[in-house]
Parts: structure tokens; C-alpha cells; sequence
């Protein structure tokens, strides 16, 4: 998700060297559309551990491709990095790297490098990130998205590369709020949730996702090559399958989504192993670490 999160459309657009905006899956989560409770009700909801700030490290290998797509091969490793609490914010930092082999025979390195801080009460995102292709500099993106009060829209503003603002829909979840909402959904046993989801990798599109949540898993497997310190507070955590379907906003209305995303999701927020679906091709995200930060109490 957060994830996610941590959205990664980057990587659909990266091979035909596109301008290629990430998608954070430590973001990963969904909700009921009419049912968007505020973040501290959220967080305060349930019997579930709170969320973790955590630095969770991915290997990244191709898992399918069409002849459509283009691609042959890929690797790469993804890194997410959380930490904050609900009174300070939450910083989220994002690293994608992913080494394509094309059909062609030649090759496209995709870098995604982001940040982001988002308000504790879902009120404010602060978004950067910088995308290089071959090394060189193709994209460079800075906004801010502040939600509107009293049911009213929120407002997008866009600084780089070019100044623009968007109207933000009334109700939007930035990624961190739509991970909490995510599992106390969970813990709640919903097993169908809808969000509108804004986290700044696509400039100013919003995105309508509808998350499946399946039975809570009995067994939790880790390799043994799984290392860090959070590999035994995981074992010990409640976990559900969970399918995400993302949907632009404002599309042509056509039911494909733009992108699905498979993963483990662990009740203090974070993300196991995931499966990330273009249609034409696909992405497997092994964990391969995962190291807890200090949980900071809020004063």
C-alpha cells in the first residue's frame, strides 16, 4: 500500500519511457464510500495494534508479461519507509528501482524517488518526487492537497513541473488515512470497501479503488531469508489477503481498472509479499526486510 501502499504506476510506463507517476502500496487500503469516519475515530477503532512506522525493503521480479507489453525481463527492489504519529504527521519515503528488459533488446532503468508528509487528520498531503529513466532526469513533481471542510471540495496545487490547481473530491483519503481505514475494515470483518484515494503520483488524479478483503489467514509463511527486526512481531500478527482494483476518475467509464494490486496485509499496517497487475504485464514484490522504528506517543 501504505500503502501500502506505496501506489507504483511508475512502473506500467517505465518500458515505453513514458512520464511514468508512481503509485505508493504502503497506501494499500479501501473504504466504504459513505462510511469516512474521521482519522482519530479511525485510529482509536478496533483492538488491533496501532500503526507501525517501519522501513520495509522489496526484490521485485517480472511475474508475467504479454507479448502486447513489450517487456522481457525485470528486476529491481522497492523501499518503503514510514515513521511518524498521528499528532506530528506521517513522513513516507519511497525508493523504486527496476531494471526492464524490452522485447527490443534494449534496456529502461526506472528510478522513483518520492516523499511525502500527510497530517495526521487527513487534512493536508505534501508531495515531492523525482523519476529518472536511463539515469536522467524525466520527471519532477511538487504539490500540496488540502481537503475542503463541511462536506465541501478540497484543493490540489501543483508547483512542478508546471503551476496548476484541481479540485479535490469532498471525502478523499490521503495514503496513511487509507491505510488505517484499510484495517480497522479488517478487524471488522468487511469484506468489500470503496475509497477515493489522492496521493500526488499522478499530478491531480484521484483514483476510486475498491478493495476485497478475504478470511483472515491462519498461517502466516516467511522465508527464511526474511530479515530484520519486525520478522517476529509479524508472525504473531493478525493478517488478511487483500485486492485492490484502482479506477481514474473522471475516465471513459470502461470497467478495467487501471491497475490491481494483491498483497498480505498485517494488522499493524504493514505490507508482505504483493502482486502488482498492469494487465499487460505484472510485478512480484517479495519481502525480503523489514526493521520497526520507535513508535513516538503522541504528547
Amino acid at each position: 500500500m501504505h500503502g501500502t501502499m506505496s501506489r507504483i504506476s511508475a512502473c506500467k510506463n517505465a518500458h515505453m519511457g513514458g512520464a511514468a507517476p508512481r503509485r505508493l502500496l504502503i497506501a494499500l487500503a479501501g473504504l466504504v464510500a459513505a462510511l469516512v469516519w474521521p482519522v482519530a475515530a479511525i485510529a482509536a477503532a478496533g483492538d488491533g495494534p496501532p500503526l507501525q512506522p517501519h522501513l520495509a525493503v522489496y526484490d521485485l521480479t517480472l511475474a508475467q508479461a504479454t507479448d502486447r507489453s513489450g517487456v522481457k525481463a525485470a528486476t529491481g527492489r522497492m523501499v518503503i519507509d514510514l515513521d511518524g504519529n498521528p499528532c506530528t504527521g506521517w513522513t513516507l519515503n519511497f525508493r523504486l528501482v527496476v531494471q526492464y528488459g524490452l522485447q527490443s533488446g534494449k534496456g529502461r532503468l526506472l528510478d522513483s524517488r518520492s516523499t511525502s508528509w500527510e497530517a495526521g487528520d487527513n487534512s493536508e498531503l505534501r508531495y515531492m518526487r523525482r523519476q529518472f529513466v536511463n539515469n536522467r532526469l524525466q520527471d519532477n513533481i511538487s504539490l500540496t492537497a488540502r481537503l475542503g471542510k463541511n462536506g465541501k471540495p478540497g484543493t490540489i496545487r501543483v508547483k512542478k513541473p508546471d503551476v496548476q490547481t484541481a479540485a479535490l473530491p469532498p471525502g478523499a483519503l490521503f495514503p496513511v488515512a487509507h491505510q488505517i481505514a484499510l484495517n480497522r475494515a479488517a478487524r471488522m470483518g468487511e469484506q468489500r470497501l470503496r475509497a477515493t484515494i489522492f496521493d500526488g503520483g499522478d499530478g491531480t488524479t484521484v483514483y476510486d479503488a475498491i478493495a476485497f478483503i478475504g478470511k483472515e489467514l491462519a498461517k502466516k509463511d516467511f522465508a527464511d531469508s526474511v530479515e530484520g527486526s519486525g520478522v517476529a512481531s509479524l508472525k504473531s500478527l493478525r493478517a488478511w489477503p487483500v485486492s485492490i482494483s484502482y479506477f481514474k476518475q473522471g475516465g471513459t467509464g470502461e470497467e478495467t481498472p487501471a491497475y490491481q494490486v494483491s498483497f498480505v496485509l498485517f494488522d499493524n499496517g504493514v505490507s508482505g509479499d504483493m502482486r502488482l497487475d498492469y494487465g499487460d504485464f505484472a510485478l512480484a514484490a517479495k519481502l525480503v526486510r523489514v526493521d520497526f522504528h520507535k513508535l513516538r506517543p503522541c504528547p
